[in-house]
């Protein structure tokens, strides 16, 4: 599941950086506000990065947390590479673990403090794999942890899909992407993108054992949440 660069259509991981800010409209404000939430939370030493190829997560959050330990899974080798390659900015590199994995065959045996899962649960088929990496996703976080999830969210079957994809390709043409991108993205829906509605997708959450789940951010049909698991300190 390369789900960066296939699923996206982006021509490569070079010009990722670019052309996920032209597709997703405050793009940036996914990961800053997740930094922001969790200075709330009591300090966080231990983070699962789900999907981290690209690096945003790791880059935003090793600014904020640069002696954390970090271990960061992606199923694409070269979208680790750029992961690895963002952070080189980073005056003070956190401590990372590297894990080229397909994502639905995520094995964890450590208990983390934080775990983040950005715009990756499209990417998976079926509802029921949705519902296992859910799971493991909670299995993989201490009581009273924090998952921070964004993903697109929709019903395709409903007359207003119809709108938010007219919007949605009004945002990205005026960002700069091409038409003809645009198709292949809007062709991708059921192909390789397998969005759910927020509903189903907040009723997962809690099948997992998140009690508190709330919205922090929302653009076009990308929700990104944040869900606690279990009773919370906060």
């Amino acid at each position: 599941m390369n789900r960066s660069i296939h699923s996206w259509d982006s021509p490569s991981v070079n010009n990722y950086q670019q052309s996920i800010r032209q597709k997703i409209i405050g793009y940036d404000f996914i990961y800053d506000m997740m930094v922001n939430i969790l200075q709330n939370f009591t300090p966080a030493n231990k983070f699962l990065v789900v999907g981290a190829g690209g690096g945003q997560e790791l880059l935003t959050l090793g600014k904020s947390f640069p002696s954390a330990h970090f271990t960061a899974v992606d199923s694409s080798k070269e979208m680790l590479e750029l992961a690895a390659k963002q952070i080189e900015s980073l005056p003070h590199r956190p401590t990372i673990m590297w894990v080229e994995k397909d994502l639905l065959s995520l094995r964890v045996n450590e208990v983390f403090d934080v775990v983040s899962c950005h715009l990756v649960l499209h990417f998976i088929e079926s509802l029921d794999q949705k519902r296992t990496m859910l799971q493991k996703i909670a299995d993989s976080l201490k009581e009273n942890g924090v998952l921070f999830i964004s993903s697109i969210n929709a019903d395709l079957t409903s007359q207003t899909f119809k709108h938010e994809l007219c919007y949605w390709r009004s945002s990205m043409l005026h960002n700069g992407i091409c038409e003809d991108h645009w198709q292949r993205f809007e062709q991708s829906f059921s192909v390789t993108t397998h969005p759910i509605n927020l509903e189903l997708l907040i009723n997962l959450l809690k099948e997992a054992g998140f009690t508190t789940i709330l919205p922090y951010f929302k653009t076009h049909m990308i929700d990104a949440l944040v869900a606690i698991k279990g009773e919370t300190t906060i």
